[in-house]
């Protein structure tokens, strides 16, 4: 016959299985949550985002953590101010469309730091940048010698982007007078065996004309761990490697 510390015990396991499956509950809740609003707010990398939207992915994600840590916490107080701060991340992108003043105040303005291969000493210690920033912002662009910079401008994410004077800039067709046959993106349309008909979510394309193009490229689906295809018909493949 079971004793009270049976009893108690048993319990104790119900009570710890189903503060489990609680916390899993809401950490998946509030997982998808996050995703949704993210992908609200549009799609940058982290070096990519702007002032306010770096804010408000800190926000996001400090609010999110909370309910995680005390489970004593109603999900809708961390709900409620994740689809705000989307709310305004999405009310401050239309009206930064709509009106140049009120972008201009929310990120700010790209900022010349090298113009006409001079640089403006001033600007730098107005942004913080030192010497060491800049080299290294230069090497991350493939520049290693500054004195190959024509202008240089540091935009409203912090990056830094650059023109090369016009005799280190690298030769193409244009300026060696060469035509060549414009060819479009690449699109794939099979990745890892299986075929994909509509990659950039535009125009779809047919199985049919999928496998058709397999055949020309003599590649077999569930081998081909990439083909992609042109405007011109040119296909490139990778074959699986076998396990």
């Amino acid at each position: 016959m079971p004793t009270a510390y049976n009893w108690q015990y048993f319990g104790q396991n119900i009570c710890g299985d189903l503060f489990m499956t609680i916390n899993f509950i809401r950490a998946v809740i509030i997982y998808f949550l996050v995703i949704v609003s993210v992908r609200f707010m549009g799609k940058r990398t982290v070096g990519e985002l702007k002032p306010h939207e770096l804010v408000i992915t800190i926000l996001v994600s400090s609010v999110a953590s909370i309910p995680l840590e005390d489970n004593s916490m109603p999900l809708a107080y961390c709900i409620i101010p994740i689809l705000l701060f989307s709310s305004l991340e999405i009310i401050a992108a239309a009206l930064s469309l709509k009106s140049l003043r009120f972008r201009n105040l929310l990120q700010g303005k790209p900022i010349f730091i090298i113009r006409n291969g001079r640089l403006d000493q001033k600007k730098l210690k107005e942004m913080r940048f030192t010497m060491d920033d800049l080299v290294d912002a230069l090497r991350q662009k493939d520049v290693f010698d500054i004195s190959q910079v024509q202008d240089a401008v540091i935009e409203t994410n912090g990056s830094v982007s650059v023109l090369l004077k016009a005799e280190e800039q690298p030769l193409t067709p244009k300026t060696a007078g060469i035509k060549v046959e414009e060819n479009g993106m690449p699109i794939v349309i099979v990745l890892d065996g299986k075929a994909v008909s509509e990659y950039f979510n535009e125009e779809r394309i047919s199985e049919g004309k999928i496998q058709l193009i397999l055949k020309k490229a003599g590649a077999e689906e569930s081998k081909t761990m990439l083909l992609t295809v042109d405007n011109s018909g040119n296909t490139y493949s990778i074959e699986k490697e076998k396990q």
